[in-house]
């Protein structure tokens, strides 16, 4: 009981700004991704990239790589940082520029019969290309907050899943706020034990902006898995 009172708490802290959401325009995206991991002991290295499309499918949003080290200091919880080189489409002003994203995060996870609760906390930090035009935040700093539900289906290969995450802002100077709340629904397939397949739904809403979207996306996420033989789990 004490375990699902946490979760409840944490569901209650997460979603403070769901009442507030008021999107005026709507769009859709689709989103594919590959994942290389290794793992070393309690370390994890990953390489990524990620091709995002918006504007309902019409135009590139950018491409997303990334490097990754994560360390298990228990089996319920782990740190890690990774780097993002972001090369993205600024569609107001018609052009692509560079972005590089820095991430910190935590998280700890809880299993109960056979679901898995957890909760990731990260800062992350953005600069953007400043050589045409000025940002007002520049390097752009969220605190990103996600709870997620995992279901473990018996004896199936398959496993679903549901996550809420939230968006604030850390150096607004007219004010932190939340910007941003998703929602994601996903389920990932087990080819074997070193390759899974994701197939998932996003929905975001930009939340206290002047003109917000809806942003609806749906993704594919395929991970190669190099396990460490001594790592059971």
């Amino acid at each position: 009981m004490r375990k699902i009172q946490t979760v409840t708490i944490l569901l209650f802290f997460l979603l403070p700004t769901a009442v507030k959401v008021h999107a005026q325009t709507k769009d859709f995206g689709a989103w594919f991704g590959f994942e290389l991991e290794k793992e070393l002991k309690d370390w994890a290295f990953s390489l990524a990239e990620e091709v995002r499309s918006v504007n309902n499918l019409n135009d590139l949003h950018g491409l997303y790589t990334t490097l990754g080290v994560d360390y298990k200091l228990s089996k319920r919880f782990k740190i890690g940082t990774s780097y993002q080189f972001i090369y993205f489409n600024d569609t107001e002003y018609d052009d692509f520029q560079p972005r590089h994203r820095l991430n910190l995060f935590a998280t700890g996870n809880v299993k109960w019969n056979h679901f898995k609760f957890s909760l990731r906390e990260r800062l992350q930090t953005t600069f953007k290309d400043e050589s045409e035009r000025d940002y007002k935040m520049n390097p752009k700093i969220r605190w990103r907050s996600r709870f997620e539900l995992e279901y473990n289906i018996p004896k199936s290969k398959f496993t679903p899943a549901f996550s809420v995450e939230t968006y604030y802002q850390l150096n607004n100077p007219d004010g932190n706020k939340f910007d941003q709340i998703r929602y994601k629904l996903s389920g990932s397939y087990k080819l074997n034990k070193r390759n899974e397949l994701s197939l998932y739904g996003q929905l975001y809403h930009e939340i206290n902006v002047k003109n917000p979207v809806d942003l609806s996306v749906v993704g594919v996420e395929y991970k190669f898995k190099l396990k460490d033989k001594k790592n059971k789990e």
